[in-house]
Formats: C-alpha cells, structure tokens, sequence
C-alpha cells in the first residue's frame, strides 16, 4: 500500500512537473513571440528615426539657405533705405533751393518792372530842346533792342540762352 501510495505520488509529482515544465514552455514562447514584435518594432522605429534625422537635415539646410537669403535681403533693404533718406535729403535741398530761386525770380521781376516803368516814364517825358530829341530818336533808330550797359553789367536783362548759374543760400 505504501509502495502504491508512493509510486501514486511520484506519478502525481511527475505529472504536476509536466504540467509546471508545458506552462513553462508556453510563457517562454509567449514570451519569445513579445520579444520577436518589440524587435521588429524597433528595427521599425529605428527606421523611421533615420528618416526623420535625414528630412531634420534636410529641414536644418533649407532654414540656413533661407536664412542666409533674409540676411541679404536685409542688407539689400537697408541700402536701399540708405539710398531713398539720401534722395529725401537731395529733394529737401532742391526745395530749399527752388524757394531761394523763386525769391529771387520775385525779385528780380520786381526789379524788372521797375526798371520797365522808369523807361517809360522816360521815354514819355518831353525834352527841352528839339535838337536833343532828334539825337535821341536818331540813336532809338539805330539801336532799338541794344539794353543800356549798366543793364547789362548788372545782370538784369538776358542777352544770351545760357540759364543762370545755380545760386545757393
């Protein structure tokens, strides 16, 4: 009976082994197949790490390249705003310019008129003796555009097409 008992439990043991030794198996093969798919989706992962690391390199030397172009355009853009303030400063100084020259066409216009009518003035005045006016109507006769020459030192009546010389205050 005891040998029955005893060989009952050696069976029973050996058995309660099998069994411990197939669910053993079956984990460890689990256990394989989940390891097997952690593998494949690294080496995946890996992959698409690569491709992002190339399209980031890619990415970094477009960023340079537009970098570098916003530098020269920045360049570019304040050689221009250089170059539009100097013509700002050339345009304040012909205005400036073009005021002192209408002052002075003001001037001078005065001054023409003046001039104008104290001609006439004179040449509407009667002489005093006939004799002086036939030597007056004689030389009208012989030079009646000819400007005195104190007119003509004076710069006040234009005798040639050549325009005046810039005046700058």
């Amino acid at each position: 009976m005891i040998g029955v008992i005893i060989s009952g439990m050696t069976s029973a043991y050996a058995q309660n082994k099998k069994e411990k030794i197939e669910a053993l198996t079956r984990k460890v093969d689990s256990l394989e197949k989940a390891l097997s798919v952690k593998n494949e989706s690294l080496v995946q992962s890996q992959i698409k790490l690569a491709k992002l690391e190339g399209t980031t390199d890619t990415h970094n030397e477009e960023i340079k390249r537009l970098e570098t172009k916003a530098d020269s355009l920045k360049e570019a853009l304040i050689v221009r705003n250089m170059t539009i303030e100097s013509q700002a400063a050339k345009i304040t100084q012909l205005n400036t310019d073009i005021s002192g020259l209408q002052a002075q066409q003001k001037e001078w216009n005065s001054k023409n008129e003046a001039l104008t009518a104290e001609l006439n003035s004179l040449k509407q005045k009667p002489s005093d003796s006939g004799a002086v006016t036939t030597v007056k109507d004689s030389v009208k006769d012989s030079k009646p555009t000819d400007p005195p020459k104190e007119g003509v030192k004076a710069g006040n009546i234009a005798t040639s097409n050549k325009p005046d010389p810039a005046i700058k205050n």
